[in-house]
């Protein structure tokens, strides 16, 4: 049977770790095919919702312009009928007229009035069929009174497929009966051609479908399209997004992901389409990323499986190795005179990465169970603390699990009293290994008490010289230094085994050290005591003033030795110098600095002030010590002074500025109060005083404020500035309960000017721009530009809403005439937003946003005109 299994086991071992490799490069493949699908999805989706923003974009856009022609059906009904019947097409559609205010000029949309009877009364802007009265749309209206729109999409040239949007309104006479029938028809090209809004890369596609009729017109890549033949279906939901359309038949060769937004009211879908490349192309490269790490994975994991099974090979021959090696490891322990011990770490709930809470005998030599006083048999498995508790409590199993944590052996000297046989001293040493730690130990109990007995002699005379407040110094019969105490070290600043021999004397000053030398020989020749007063240098360059005494030690006069002391007179010395120094130190300090420095006492007197303080004064011939502050100063600064030293009486540290006009022109200062207490910390006796000269700094940090509000370009106010002055205005309304006026405005045209003529050119133009914007606006008006051709206008203290309105009329009139820049003439106009704010809960971003919404109505209104907010009545701004 053992001869069966042990091939079993080399097959086993030898296919183990290639099936190892095989699952984990089929997980790999297969976890990575699934990423990419879900990465193909995702960009998927994204180009779809990318796609149905565009569409709804397009929606948002061609509904708006149907429902202003809408409007327009309205508008004609509206007068026609007012008129009696007798508003023409020519009136209606005149330049500035009521259409005008309604659609953009440029449309120019084909109109029609067809009378009760269905001839065709009047057209503008293009030619109709005589036959327009007989489609079911007159009948319609001819019959159905409600005064509803009518859509449709009638095909207006069979042969290029070109359609129109027809919008019909009926029209009544003054007693309600029929009186004929208004047609507008508008080019769905117009809503796809040119509307800059509608950002699609050069191969997409914009369309606009009529959901009746199956045409549709677009722009696709750079070509206007329009067809009868372009037919989308919706996907399957678990296919595909719910808003994303098939193109049935494809029309080019450019494959597209579309979506799409609903008109349901004009009968009308809007589809954008976006190039599958340009819209996958992040997909792509992410595709090759995985892919490429797919690879290089595979190479390592094939390198690391290749790897292993030479480890594993080379690790069954080492395990062979270890096992012989530890056979001869446990015959030279059993040798040992040391006691042996191997323990392993005993894990919380057995768990490898677990807490550890004990250690377990794994091997010991005979004497370190005779040590412990149990067999050895009986002590292998068992918990160390289950055998020997007082380990846990004593901190030796603290010390196993540092080392082995740490890694750093642990060797020490201790006694322990819980080991049978009563105290031992040992010499232990703790070494990790895999797991546990490894534990020899060595009575040294007969060599220990020998120690312990010479220490306690040293450490009673250590203890008694170390006491001495004096330091110490012995010396053998030749001079040489063999003990100082530790209050020696403190003086010279050298340690015991720095000071031994003649190292000592390099404690000692040089300038005084050959004058000591010398007085040491003469000693030794005439055993007379000696003392003296020198120097000794720390280390660290610290000097200090010494007291040194030295003796001979003899018997039966003979010399062994000699015992000086050294007592450390710094402080004393120190003391008095520091005195004398410290006020020509303080008087030179403060007349160094540029500020000016005094000290008053509690009863406002000046008691010390350095040179700039007393330059300041005797520019008047006024002496400053001994003087109060009232007598230097006078009353009518005094009682400014007054509360400030008052504050710094009574213990405040205080800053703050003061001007000055005692010489005849405006100088700032900045002025600090610093309370003086006394000794104990408890009473305030003065206040030092600190004035430093500010002016210059002022008056430059004003200027820079300044120009750090202006625009370099204009001159006008920039965008900081603008800022700052709007939330100051509308603080200003609030308190005040009264009204203020934005404008919000840009340059129409302004782009074209720039690009055909050049930067320099468009420079001009709005210098120019904002000279005439200044003519025509209040001097109480503020005027900013925030960048490039944006303007605004704060209008404060108005009346009434309609001054604004007039002057923003004002404004777009004066923007009409022509520019005249280095000779070239150009013509632009201005369109405008303006609102209004009294005291209402609104941010100045909210509010200049408002205006912001109204430039864009004037804008989609067709320029060159404004649009007012609430405050303005609407008859008032659709007349403007």
């Amino acid at each position: 049977m053992s001869t069966l299994n042990t091939p079993l086991r080399r097959l086993y071992r030898a296919l183990l770790l290639p099936a190892f490799a095989l699952a984990l490069l089929a997980s790999m493949w297969a976890a990575v095919t699934y990423q990419i699908g879900q990465e193909r999805d995702n960009a998927h989706l994204e180009a779809v919702l990318r796609a149905q923003s565009l569409a709804r974009t397009l929606a948002e856009h061609s509904d708006h312009l149907l429902r202003q022609c809408d409007h327009a059906t309205q508008l004609f009904k509206l007068k026609f009928e007012q008129s009696g019947g007798t508003l023409r097409l020519d009136e209606f559609s005149r330049r500035d007229g009521l259409l005008d205010s309604l659609l953009p000029s440029k449309l120019d949309p084909p109109l029609a009035l067809l009378g009760a009877d269905g001839r065709l009364l009047d057209s503008r802007n293009g030619s109709f069929d005589p036959a327009l009265g007989r489609q079911p749309f007159f009948a319609s209206h001819a019959a159905e009174p409600n005064d509803i729109v009518l859509v449709s999409t009638p095909l207006v040239e069979p042969r290029t497929k070109r359609w129109l949007v027809q919008l019909s309104r009926r029209l009544n006479h003054a007693d309600g009966s029929f009186a004929g029938v208004f047609v507008i028809m508008i080019d769905p090209t117009n809503f796809v051609e040119d509307y800059d809004r509608i950002n699609v890369d050069e191969q997409g596609a914009v369309l606009l479908i009529g959901r009746d009729s199956g045409l549709s017109t677009g722009r696709v890549g750079g070509q206007l399209v329009v067809s009868d033949s372009i037919d989308f279906a919706a996907p399957e939901p678990a296919v595909r997004a719910g808003d994303e359309l098939l193109l049935k038949h494809p029309f080019d060769r450019i494959e597209r992901i579309y979506s799409h937004r609903e008109l349901p009211r004009y009968g009308l879908m809007a589809v954008v389409g976006i190039e599958a490349g340009n819209a996958l192309a992040r997909f792509e490269q992410l595709r090759r990323r995985y892919l490429g790490a797919l690879l290089v994975a595979s190479a390592l994991v094939l390198l690391f499986v290749g790897l292993l099974m030479q480890q594993a090979a080379r690790l069954r021959r080492t395990t062979r190795r270890a096992t012989e090696a530890q056979h001869m490891q446990r015959a030279a322990a059993d040798a040992s005179l040391d006691a042996v011990f191997l323990l392993k770490a005993c894990r919380e709930h057995g768990r490898r990465g677990g807490r550890i809470v004990d250690f377990t005998f794994a091997d010991l030599n005979e004497r370190g169970a005779a040590l412990v006083g149990l067999p050895r048999a009986e002590l292998l498995g068992r918990r160390v603390c289950e055998v020997l508790p007082a380990l846990r409590s004593e901190g030796y199993l603290d010390k196993y699990l540092a080392v082995l944590q740490t890694g750093q052996p642990l060797e020490e000297e201790f006694q322990l009293s819980f080991l049978p046989g009563g105290p031992h001293w040992l010499h232990h040493q703790i070494v990790a290994i895999d797991d546990g730690v490894a534990v020899t130990t060595r009575d040294i109990a007969a060599r220990m008490e020998a120690e312990l007995a010479m220490r306690k002699k040293q450490a009673e005379l250590a203890a008694v010289n170390d006491a001495s407040p004096l330091g110490l110094i012995r010396a053998d019969a030749a001079g040489h230094c063999t003990y100082v105490n530790r209050t020696f070290e403190a003086v010279t600043g050298l340690t015991r085994a720095q000071a031994l021999g003649d190292a000592w004397l390099a404690a000692v000053h040089p300038d005084d050290r050959a004058a000591l030398q010398q007085a040491l020989r003469r000693l030794s020749r005439d055993h007379q005591p000696f003392q003296d007063t020198l120097r000794v240098v720390h280390p660290d360059g610290t000097v200090a003033w010494v007291s040194f005494k030295i003796a001979v030690m003899r018997i039966d006069d003979k010399v062994y030795g000699y015992v000086g002391t050294v007592d450390d007179i710094t402080v004393v010395r120190d003391s008095v110098m520091a005195l004398r120094e410290s006020e020509a130190r303080l008087r030179t300090i403060a007349d160094t600095l540029p500020a000016m420095i005094a000290y008053l006492d509690e009863d406002e007197i000046y008691r010390f002030h350095n040179l700039a303080y007393e330059r300041e004064f005797s520019r008047s011939g006024l002496h400053v010590l001994g003087k109060s502050v009232l007598q230097m100063v006078g009353a009518t600064r005094y009682a400014f002074l007054a509360p400030f030293i008052a504050s710094a009486l009574a213990g405040e540290t205080l800053s703050f500025e003061e001007d000055d006009h005692s010489l005849g022109y405006e100088r700032c200062f900045e002025v600090v109060y610093i309370p003086q207490r006394d000794a104990e910390g408890g009473r305030v006796v003065g206040f030092h005083v600190m004035r430093q000269d500010i002016t210059v700094q002022k008056r430059e940090k004003q200027r820079l404020l300044k120009l750090s509000q202006i625009d370099a370009l204009t001159g006008l106010t920039n965008r900081a500035g603008f800022l700052q002055k709007l939330n100051d205005s509308m603080a200003q309304c609030r308190d005040n309960a009264a009204m203020m006026a934005v404008m919000y405005m840009d340059i129409d045209h302004f782009k074209p000017v720039n690009d055909t003529f050049g930067h320099s050119v468009g420079d001009a133009l709005l210098k120019s721009f904002s000279a005439r914007l200044t003519h025509t606006m209040r001097a109480s008006d503020t005027i900013a530009r925030l960048g490039g051709d944006e303007f605004t206008i704060i209008m404060e203290r108005i009346s009434r809403v309609e001054d604004a309105a007039a002057l923003a009329g004002k404004i777009v009139a004066a923007m009409q005439a022509p520019f005249e820049l280095n000779g070239i003439v150009v013509s632009i106009s201005a369109s405008i937003g303006l609102t209004f704010y009294s005291d209402d809960d609104l941010s100045p971003a909210e509010l200049l946003n408002r205006a912001d919404v109204l430039l864009y109505e004037a804008k989609q209104a067709g320029r060159n005109t404004f649009r007012a907010g609430p405050a303005l009545a609407p008859d008032r701004s659709d007349a403007a």
